[in-house]
């Protein structure tokens, strides 16, 4: 094991483990294996999803190979000069976003274009797919898996543990109290193993609560207390997919993402080209109609595969049922059968995908005597809390951050 003492410079082997392989998660194993590739053993991301991204994952299906839906973030936008050049560094891999944005009025239809703000970069990975600026983050120049970066997928972590020695590990359980890792350092990136919404989606305590308890570090405490203050603002998704004359109803609008005012039910229209005679349409719920919809994941969410979260299939339908009526009811939105999407309508629920409320400091997102750091888009950097570029950002410290501990920089 790696001491936090100045001759750990010395000393190879120190092992991280990322909960949480969306972009936060994936800039962290960037920046380690860039930065301190002699004193690193391995950096495993564990990740519930079927793949990178987190909010910035792409939906994907073998029986559709067009098909690429961004559900919960179509694009993302980088304000700093920091996030810009950290983007910078990727290449080819992100590309400008050329979608049209409007204001839609929910109760008229009118559409207003909303235009980029000055010094504002939209970016989305390639193709199109959010999940490839998550993938991207992974590899080096030739397109090769960075040294010592391993991910595993479809994987949650639900029970953690560590005993008071100063070199004891991190010892990270499965659903089954299975082990499926052991390492030095700990990164939360994303909140759910350390919030109390946990227990509502999943039962129980929150996992890294839990083991606090037994640590008695005042820091990671107050870091948790911090995160604990935090609100998340849900929003419930329908995704769909469709071709043909379908297809041609959704792109004769002549927008891509629409954020809609003045509705109860709908808070945004995200229409997403998949090849020129298909698209992907995602309906975002308003957050007070997410929030009088709670316990109602969406069977194909990984809460619900992975984490065996329960929801109620019925409920579920009727969302969907009510959210396209809500749809219809704007003018000029097509009226399209549920049967004639080649896809969908599919429910998912983020719930813990829009943070509010203060975001964690930078002195409380790296707590070097239980060697566990935070990063994600409830930590407090440049960028606005939320965004993509605040996860972008906070990896990339809380990486630096456990780099200067592990080689006595502090």
């Amino acid at each position: 094991m790696v001491s936090s003492s100045s001759d750990s410079v010395s000393k190879p082997g120190l092992s991280v483990a990322i909960i949480g392989n969306g972009i936060a998660g994936a800039a962290a194993a960037r920046q380690l294996s860039l930065t301190m590739p002699e004193q690193l053993d391995r950096i495993t991301l564990y990740e519930i999803g079927r793949g990178p991204g987190g909010r910035a994952s792409t939906r994907k299906t073998r029986a559709i190979p067009a098909l690429g839906i961004n559900h919960g973030a179509p694009y993302a936008d980088i304000t700093t000069s920091e996030g810009l050049e950290l983007l910078s560094s990727l290449g080819d891999a992100i590309t400008p976003y050329t979608g049209v944005r409007c204001v839609l009025d929910g109760n008229t239809g009118a559409c207003q274009r909303r235009e980029r703000l000055a010094g504002e970069a939209l970016i989305t990975g390639i193709n199109g797919e959010m999940a490839a600026i998550a993938g991207a983050l992974m590899l080096d120049d030739h397109n090769a898996r960075l040294p010592r970066i391993n991910s595993a997928y479809s994987t949650m972590i639900r029970g953690l543990s560590r005993s008071d020695g100063e070199e004891a590990p991190w010892i990270l359980r499965d659903k089954n109290a299975e082990e499926v890792g052991r390492a030095d350092w700990l990164v939360v990136a994303g909140s759910g193993v350390a919030h109390p919404r946990w227990s509502d989606t999943f039962g129980g305590e929150p996992p890294l609560v839990a083991v606090a308890s037994q640590l008695a570090d005042a820091q990671l405490n107050e870091a948790l207390a911090v995160i604990a203050g935090q609100t998340a603002a849900p929003v419930l998704t329908v995704l769909m997919h469709c071709t043909g004359n379908e297809a041609e109803q959704w792109q004769r609008l002549g927008f891509n993402d629409g954020r809609v005012e003045h509705h109860s039910v709908l808070a945004k229209i995200s229409i997403q080209p998949c090849g020129p005679e298909s698209c992907s349409v995602v309906l975002h719920s308003t957050i007070d109609y997410a929030r009088g919809n709670a316990g109602v994941y969406g069977a194909s969410s990984s809460a619900a595969r992975v984490g065996d979260a329960s929801s109620d299939s019925a409920r579920e339908e009727a969302i969907v049922d009510e959210m396209l009526t809500a749809l219809g009811d704007i003018p000029g939105m097509p009226v399209i059968e549920k049967s004639r999407y080649g896809l969908g309508p599919l429910l998912h629920r983020w719930g813990n995908a829009f943070p509010e409320g203060q975001p964690l400091p930078g002195a409380l997102s790296l707590c070097p005597t239980s060697r566990v750091a935070f990063c994600g888009d409830y930590t407090s950097t440049s960028a606005r809390m939320g965004s993509c570029e605040c996860a972008l950002l906070s990896g990339t410290h809380a990486a630096d951050a456990i780099r200067a501990q592990a080689m006595g920089d502090v």
